[in-house]
């Protein structure tokens, strides 16, 4: 995680971003492509089992980088609809819900619908480590883990608030960090397939 310092100064800028969803999209792109996201090997966590595969989206999921564009223009649009326990649509979100909802909408993909499952359904991660779409868990009663966020990057993630809806928060609050309990990756960026030349494409017409 950055500094506490550098969060202070970040959270407004993105959120004034997240109203200008074209300015978004170029910011995003451009830290995307410096943070050196990039296809590397999978380690799945020991919980996933075949059973997993029946149910949900086999892991990890892959998307290209601009899929996180995509996630952060549809949070952006969520902010603000009203916390409804069991809710898992626009007319109202609980915590897993949100985040359920997120990934079928901008990844296609089907994932656990509690927080307490979906801790055990990825890859586990130090929050060091932490990058855009990875899911932050927290045990907010004191016991199980019983809430989830998306991380969107600065220290930063959304999350269904019983008091406040969709909204975002820092992960260097103090609540926060004193009730954090893991990290989980369902993601795995990688390269789109370079376009076919032309000429080669031509040629094989020809050919035909």
């Amino acid at each position: 995680m950055h500094s506490l310092e550098q969060a202070k100064e970040k959270p407004e800028r993105v959120t004034a971003l997240f109203h200008r969803i074209p300015a978004l999209c170029m910011l995003v792109c451009l830290v995307v492509s410096l943070s050196g996201c990039s296809s590397s090997s999978w380690l799945q966590g020991d919980q996933y089992s075949a059973k997993y595969a029946k149910k949900y989206t086999p892991l990890p999921i892959r998307i290209p980088e601009n899929k996180l564009v995509t996630m952060l223009e549809k949070i952006s649009s969520l902010f603000g609809i009203e916390y409804r326990w069991g809710g898992e649509s626009r007319s109202g979100f609980d915590c897993s819900g949100f985040v359920q909802y997120i990934y079928r909408d901008a990844f296609d993909a089907h994932i656990p619908r509690t927080s307490a499952q979906l801790s055990e359904f990825g890859k586990k991660i130090s929050p060091a480590g932490l990058r855009r779409g990875d899911l932050v868990f927290f045990r907010i009663k004191g016991g199980t883990i019983d809430h989830v966020g998306i991380y969107l990057g600065w220290d930063l993630f959304a999350h269904a608030s019983s008091r406040r809806g969709i909204t975002m928060d820092n992960l260097n609050k103090k609540y926060y960090r004193k009730r954090f309990a893991r990290a989980v990756r369902l993601l795995e960026i990688v390269e789109p397939a370079p376009p076919v030349p032309k000429s080669l494409t031509r040629g094989q017409e020809m050919s035909n």
